[in-house]
């Protein structure tokens, strides 16, 4: 959680607001998580539902709309996706003052069916089939009209995360430098309609649930514009970064799980395969973007030996431009 809102957030106040703003029982209130928001099951005629909450310090109450537009057009258009729920008043992003010219957002979404993958569901046909819902994705994003100009989401280069500057130590000139480098040659990729566009951005196997072999996303907070082959290679980042089964491989289990998540893609969107050789870039640059996230988050003055030590190997990776992983793409070209 970003370490200013997490000062400023009362907790009690915050969801009696939300209880009554969307018809809750606030003692059926029930955490789940704090990392990028702060998540909470809630219950409402026998139905679960999830609330989300963030501050104004981090999005716009216009910016959250573009995500709940989206995923509304999604859902019509057949793509299994938690759904968001309207609030009393009909609006589907709600603003509690905070008392300090600020806000708490809220929304709420349905919550998918099914349960997170386990280590028997962690095989080709899993990959197979993220594949084809990535690539229904990709292919329903192609034909999307924003429906107000006001809710338009983030291009590539303007996420929070990747503006190391302002984060990372001033000394880590290295690091600015890698960073600079990478991101002046991404920003020379062609872009067209069969290539870019608004994308899920943080697609992997702990935002989705599996439901009887049917995948059901949610948590589309960072959605916005970008290639479709980053949206890919994002979702390889994670999966190598933390697979449901280990592998001893990391060259080898990248190719098992890409050969069976193109099969799929390529089933459901024309995505011309050259693009495969630009995705050791994107990983790297999803390796920068944590790196930023990491240094947002940390307090570097209480960290412990571990994060510190995390820390220490994600800056050696990207000083030295390490690969993320020694598979050649190529071959899948």
């Amino acid at each position: 959680m970003h370490k200013e809102i997490k000062n400023i957030f009362q907790e009690d106040q915050v969801l009696a607001e939300a209880a009554m703003r969307y018809g809750f029982s606030k003692n059926q209130m029930r955490f789940l998580a704090d990392a990028e928001n702060y998540v909470y099951e809630c219950m409402k005629d026998n139905q679960s539902y999830i609330l989300k909450i963030t501050h104004t310090i981090r999005r716009t109450s216009d910016y959250m709309m573009g995500e709940m537009e989206w995923l509304r057009y999604l859902a019509k258009n057949g793509l299994s996706v938690a759904k968001p729920l309207s609030s009393l008043n009909g609006t589907y992003v709600e603003e509690a003052p905070d008392g300090n010219g600020g806000s708490f957002l809220l929304r709420v979404y349905e919550k998918a069916p099914g349960q997170k993958v386990d280590e028997s569901d962690w095989n080709e046909i899993l990959f197979y089939k993220l594949g084809r819902y990535t690539g229904k994705m990709h292919r329903l994003t192609k034909s999307y009209k924003l429906g107000n100009p006001a809710f338009k989401r983030q291009e590539w280069d303007e996420e929070e995360q990747l503006k190391l500057r302002k984060y990372v130590p001033e000394d880590q000139t290295k690091v600015f430098q890698q960073a600079d480098s990478l991101m002046n040659e991404l920003r020379r990729l062609p872009k067209s309609r069969d290539s870019y566009g608004l994308v899920h951005a943080d697609l992997h196997h702990g935002n989705f649930h599996w439901d009887h072999g049917k995948i059901i996303a949610f948590d589309f907070d960072d959605i916005g514009y970008n290639w479709f082959i980053n949206d890919i290679s994002i979702l390889l980042y994670n999966v190598l970064w933390y697979p449901v089964v280990p592998y001893e491989d990391k060259a080898a289990f990248t190719q098992e799980f890409m050969t069976h998540f193109m099969k799929g893609y390529w089933e459901e969107n024309e995505l011309d395969p050259m693009w495969m050789k630009t995705i050791p870039d994107f990983l790297r640059l999803r390796h920068m973007l944590i790196y930023g996230l990491l240094h947002q988050m940390f307090d570097l003055q209480a960290i412990g030996k571990e994060e510190k030590e995390m820390l220490a190997g994600f800056r050696r990776d990207i000083e030295n431009g390490t690969p993320i992983t020694a598979f050649d793409f190529s071959a899948l070209v």
